[in-house]
Order: C-alpha cells, then structure tokens, then sequence
C-alpha cells in the first residue's frame, strides 16, 4: 500500500505541468454550461415522491384543473376599506384588470360572482363622478357584513383589508408568460398606487413566489459565494503569512464550484430552493481538503526542506486521509439521494459531485499551483499563533482531565439526546421567500388581518357510471357534510351536495323543507340541468364533478393552524368515510395536507438515510484503517456534535423546518474531515511504535493545525448564510455553525480523552489499537 502511494505522489510531482494545463482546459470546457445553469422555484420540488396522496392530489388535478389566479390586496391609511377612495380604487381595478395577459374575471366586494350569478355592491359603476354618499356607502358595509361569500374573504373582519381575486383563462404558464404575468401585475399595482398613495397595494400570484424564489436564488449565489471565497481566502492568507498559498487555494476552490455547477448545467440539471445552498458547501469542502495539503507542505519548508521535498512528504502523509474524508463525505451526501423530496435528493447529488471534484482538484492542480510559488513567499513562522497554545491547552486536557472530561461530555450527549426529542417540525413555505421582498410583505399582511382558515380538498370517487346523482347516495353525503360541520376545528363544508339542495329549495318556492336532497334521479338531474343554465362562469358544474359524474370534490374548511391537528383531523376524516361509505374511496386532493404530512415523511427519510451514510462511513473507515476498532471508535466524535447541538436547540426553541433535519448528514459528512485526519495521524504513530499520550502529541501538533483552520474556515462560510434573503438558510446557518465549532473542540479533547482511555493498554505496534 505504501508502494502504491509514494508511486502516486512521485507521478503527481513529475507530471504536475501536464495536469495543470489539463485541470484547466478541463475547467474552460466545463465552465461553458454555465449559462445553461437552471432554477426550479416551484413548490413541488419539496414534496415527498414516496407519499401515496401525491398521485392522489395528481389525480384530482387532472380531474378538475384549476386556472391560474392572482391577488391584489388593498390596506387604507385611515384603517377601514369602506371610505369612498378605496372603493373607488377597486372599482379602477376591476375596469383595468384585463390589462393582464389572459385574465377574465374578478371577484371584489365592488363586483363578485357566486355559484347562482353576477353582483355588484352598487347599482351603478363607481367612478370619480358617481361617487356613493355616506348612507350608501354605510348600507354597502352592512350588506358584505353579512354576505359569508364576502366577509372574512374578500374583506377582513377589522375591515382593514381589502382582497380582489382575479382568474385567467389559461391552467399552466411557461417561464416567459409567467415573467409577462408578473411585469404587467407590478406596472398595473404602481399604476394603481400611484393614483390612491394613501392606499397600500400589494399583489401575488404563483408567477410571483417562483420568481421572488429564483431572485432570492440568485442575489444568495452572486452575493454570499464571492464573500464566502474572500473570507476562507483571507483566514488562510493569514493563517499562513502567505497571500500567494490562499490565492492557490482560492483558486482550486472556484475551479471546484464552476467545475460542479458546470459539469450539472451541462447535463440539464435545475438548482431549486434548497440545492442552491450546495455551491457554498462544495467551497468549503475544497478548501478543507487544500489546507491539510498546504499546512504540512509548509510546516516541511520552514524546517528546511525543499519545495518538491515537502510537497511529496505533505501527499505522502495526507493521502490516505484525503481519500478517506472524501469517501465518508461523498457518502454522507450521496445518502441523501434515499429521500424521494427532489429538492433533498438533488442537493446531496451536487455536493457529492463537488465533493468529487474537490479531490481531483486538490491533488491534481493545487501541487503544480503551490510548487509555483517562490519559496520567499510561502511565509514565516508566524500566522495564528494562538492555535499552538490552544493545542497545547487540548493535550493538558486529555491527557490530564481525560476522565473527567470523558463523563461529563457523555452526560451531555445524554442529556442532549433526550432533549433533541422536544423538537417538533412543521413546514412554512414562507421560510423559502426572501423577507425583503414585496411577496413576504402580501403574506405577513394577509395573514394577520386576514383569516380565511385552511381548506382541504378531496374527492368522493365511485365505480359506477353516474353513481353521484343517486339519491341514496347523496342524501349519505349529506349527512356525512353535517357530521363533518359538527368536528372541532371545521368551519364549513361544501360539495355537490349543497349545490343541489339549493336548486331544488329554489325550484320549490325557496320553501326551507324543500333544502334537501330530491328523492328521484330524475329529480337530481333537473336540479342540476337548472344550475347548469344560470350557472357563473366561475363556478361551473365541471369544477365540482366530472363528466360521467363518478368523482366530485368535497371542500372542508377549517380554522386549524398546526399540521399535526390537520393529520388527526384527515385521519378522523377517512376513518368515518370508510364505515359509512364501503362503496366509495375518498382522495385526498389537497396540497395542504401533501405538506403536512411532509414534515414526518421528510425527517424520517432524513433520519433513514443518515442511519445509512453512518453505517457506510462507518465501514469505510474500518476499511481504510484496516480496524474495526479504530472505525468504531470514531464515530462517537462525529454524532455527538449534531446531538449536542439539536439537543440545546430543543431547550431553548423546539421549532424546526422539517429541511433542517438535512443538517444531521450535512454535519456527518463535514466534521467527519477531522475525526479522519486526527485518527488517521495517530493510527499512523502507533505503528511506528509510539505509546498513546506520544502519538495523541504528535496527531494534536501534526493534523491540529489544519483542523483548525478549516473550521474557522467553515465556521465563517457557514455564518454569512445568516444574511442569506430566506428564512430556511438563516436557521440552518444557525445551527450549523455551533456543530462544526463543537466537532473541533469534540475531535481534540474527547477523542484523544477517548483513545487514551481505551487505548492504553494496547501494544503499539499493534495495527488494530
């Protein structure tokens, strides 16, 4: 194995003008699909492909597909919506709304559809000459007061908010009609705003969130990876009094991201809201994996040795745990391709690829690089002179207070753990939008004036033709709709149902006994021949049955905030369907509930494949130390830190974005870097026949430095995601920090405590410890 390693460290020096010239041809090549780089903002990416409602919810969409819809919302200065100058504002809105491509109708408590026609609040059109009086307008605030289409819909019960709806007439856009939808909705919002200055309006639609997400996507990547390189660059210039060392590894670390990001636009792959982050993590990566090369090279040169001496003796020792850090973090990533969330998978699969090209990199470019520069300017004995007494600080303590530091962190971890279990998860699509964008302003707006509840959609689907206007059967539905009104948390209930029971009361006189379900066929379908001739536009038959009448919607509407109660209430839901209707199935339409459930599909399929990378890891340190002992052994450093961190995290806040659990593998696949490199050192020593305390020195002294350095390095990188746009990033920033910081002082205190402790005995030329 030796043989192999200085015959692959000779042949690196010997051909490193010939791979340099190839690294970067091989990088121009690659860096060409840049401008094919994709975004995909949409929502769906998030969801779990394993959840059997998606192909549920996909069936109802198919069955019943919804047109593209857009909101504005109007907030007066003088705190009410029923003054003659809003009025009039959304009486211009609804005149100049069909200035946006496709858009045919909408709804406002100035003019409204419902299921049985057309209305206006007022009988004439409000403009700036026909302008209602105090009564007029007094009676129109008394009239939507009691309208339930408009109150707490269109306008919020403080009466402080004012919504519009509008509908165009097409299902799908494209990325052009979708950038066309938006332009033409902002320039008529500033148009509209600028006319009633005293009035807030604030619009958004589907096209909106996507392009706020690709913005913030964007301004994240162009704006936090440069201040990412600057700042690994500049912590290792000074680390090594070398701005020539921190240029070549600035350098190997931006070929890796134009390598990875290329190489991914090439083969037609889109980054989404939680894939952008991984261009920041393959930085870091390459720039751990440069440093322990650069660190013992110029330990070697300020002790008197030659450029090309150092370089191969820095190959020679840092080889085996280079190739292992990268097969422990390329697993730990990879791991995450077992979650079927396309979002999960897709940035598992660009951090194993970057994790791929950092290695190339570092051992194919950053040797010609480094052996470039004049020996004059490597740098002196300085740097950060602290990291020597904070080594020293760390070998007193494991080798003097080995025991009781072993108890208490221990303790700790178990405390911890416990804790880790106060964690709840719930989902918040406003994580993912930039809160300084105009769209994170419509969403905190509306929702605290504005509480229309969360409503649930399903779908009532029979196996015989025309099932659905069987008497008998809907009158069960009736009386499954009033067993659905009297739940906790169910605020209304609608279907096909209520529709016919109205037509039929209508057709009797609007006679209250005639509000229920015809007793004939034929009564049923002249109920709804009826609803089909007076039937608006926005509210036709075909989006609350099919054609062949054998699946119709059921809406619930419930002022249910918490994903959990929405579980327990959908489980409640199917549990009382299935006894009273054996011969039926109820889908489950409703993206609301996709995404509560989300929260414990994704943690779970995060939890698997962490349980999955763990084990590899595991193995493929057993492997390469050629120990079962020793791989064993080193896992205990890499699941405390995320354990420890997860734990406080319970303690002190308990909330969670189910993505957030993506940190347990991100963390594994970081921090195990260090753990590798210091057994990897000690491994070595002990062989060469020195006793534990000895070669726990010579790992402290030898690897310390470099594991330092790169963690300041990650720590820093890591932190400016805080001033990330999105909500999602900041947490994780938030928590990933404190667990790389605690793996350092966990790799140098514990596990050298942990060796010592157990190692003792062993003989030292004994492979396995």
């Amino acid at each position: 194995m030796q043989e192999w390693t200085d015959a692959l460290v000779a042949w690196l020096i010997q051909r490193r003008s010939g791979l340099l010239l190839i690294c970067l041809l091989l990088a121009l090549c690659v860096a060409g699909g840049l401008p094919r780089t994709g975004f995909d903002t949409s929502l769906g990416v998030l969801l779990t492909r394993s959840d059997p409602y998606l192909a549920e919810r996909d069936r109802m969409a198919e069955a019943f597909p919804a047109p593209v819809e857009l909101s504005f919302a109007l907030l007066p200065d003088d705190g009410t919506v029923f003054t003659a100058n809003t009025l009039l504002a959304l009486a211009d809105l609804n005149r100049e709304f069909r200035q946006l491509p496709g858009a045919v109708s909408m709804n406002s408590i100035v003019q409204w559809q419902s299921p049985f026609g057309d209305f206006s609040l007022f009988p004439r059109v409000l403009t700036a000459q026909n302008i209602p009086d105090a009564a007029a307008i007094a009676d129109a605030r008394e009239r939507v007061r009691k309208d339930p289409f408009l109150f707490g819909s269109y306008v919020s019960s403080d009466e402080a908010l004012a919504l519009t709806s509008i509908r165009l007439n097409t299902r799908n856009l494209d990325r052009g009609e979708s950038a066309a939808l938006v332009a033409a909705a902002d320039t008529l919002r500033d148009s509209l705003q600028a006319r009633y200055p005293d009035i807030r309006i604030l619009v958004n639609s589907e096209a909106h969130y996507e392009q706020s997400n690709r913005d913030a996507m964007l301004d994240d990547l162009m704006y936090l990876l440069p201040v990412v390189l600057l700042l690994c660059t500049a912590v290792i210039c000074y680390s090594f009094r070398s701005l020539l060392l921190g240029a070549c590894i600035l350098v190997v670390a931006l070929i890796t991201v134009l390598m990875t990001v290329g190489t991914l636009a090439w083969a037609g792959w889109s980054f989404n809201t939680i894939s952008v982050m991984a261009p920041l993590v393959v930085v870091t990566i390459a720039v751990a994996d440069s440093v322990h090369i650069v660190s013992l090279f110029r330990q070697h040169v300020l002790a008197g040795g030659s450029p090309q001496t150092a370089m191969q003796a820095s190959l020679r020792i840092n080889l085996r745990p280079i190739t292992l850090a990268t097969i422990t973090t390329f697993t730990g990533f990879a791991a995450l391709n077992l979650a079927s969330a396309p979002a999960v998978s897709s940035f598992g699969s660009v951090v194993a690829v970057g994790v791929a090209f950092a290695y190339f990199l570092t051992l194919a470019l950053l040797p010609a690089l480094v052996l470039l520069v004049p020996v004059s300017r490597i740098g002196n004995t300085g740097g950060m002179s602290v990291i020597p007494t904070l080594l020293r600080a760390c070998e007193w303590l494991a080798l003097r207070h080995g025991r009781a530091l072993l108890i208490g962190t221990t303790g700790l971890g178990l405390l911890a753990l416990v804790l880790s279990f106060r964690n709840t998860t719930d989902f918040d699509r406003g994580s993912f939008i930039s809160e300084d964008s105009p769209l994170h302003e419509y969403y905190s707006t509306v929702q605290e004036h504005l509480d229309r509840g969360t409503q649930l959609g399903f779908g009532v689907e029979v196996a015989d033709e025309f099932g659905l206007v069987s008497p008998d059967r809907l009158r069960r539905l009736d009386e499954f709709s009033t067993w659905l009104r009297e739940q906790d948390g169910v605020t209304g209930v609608a279907s096909l149902v209520e529709v016919v029971k109205t037509v039929h009361q209508i057709m009797r006189d609007d006679a209250p006994e005639a509000f229920v379900i015809p007793d004939t066929e034929a009564e049923i379908e002249d109920a709804l021949f009826n609803y089909t001739v007076a039937q608006a536009s926005d509210f036709t038959i075909d989006t609350l049955v099919n054609e062949d009448f054998t699946l119709m919607r059921l809406f619930v509407t419930t002022d249910i905030d918490s994903n959990q109660a929405l579980l327990a209430l959908s489980d409640h839901i199917d549990a009382e369907f299935t006894r009273r209707f054996p011969d039926a199935r109820l889908l489950h339409g409703s993206g609301t509930l996709l995404f509560a459930r989300m929260d414990h599909a994704v943690t779970l399929e995060l939890l698997q494949g962490y349980g999955v990378s763990l084990a590899l890891i595991t193995l493929t340190l057993v492997l390469g130390m050629g120990s079962l002992y020793y791989g064993l052994l080193s896992m205990l450093p890499n699941l405390l830190p995320a354990v420890l961190v997860f734990g406080t995290w319970g303690l002190f806040v308990g909330r969670l974005d189910p993505f957030v659990m993506m940190l347990f593998s991100i963390s594994i696949g970081l921090v195990v870097d260090d753990t590798v490199h210091m057994l990897s050192t000690y491994h070595t020593a002990r062989r060469d026949g020195l006793k534990a305390d000895a070669a726990i020195a010579r790992a402290l002294h030898r690897a310390g430095p470099a594991l330092v350095i790169t963690t300041v390095v990650l720590a820093l990188g890591t932190c400016v995601l805080i001033a990330a746009s999105t909500l999602y990033f900041q947490q994780a920033a938030t928590l990933l920090v404190p667990i790389v910081v605690v793996a350092l002082v966990l790799d140098l205190t514990f596990f050298p405590a942990l060796l010592m402790r157990i190692d003792r005995t062993a003989r030292p030329n004994d492979g396995n410890g």
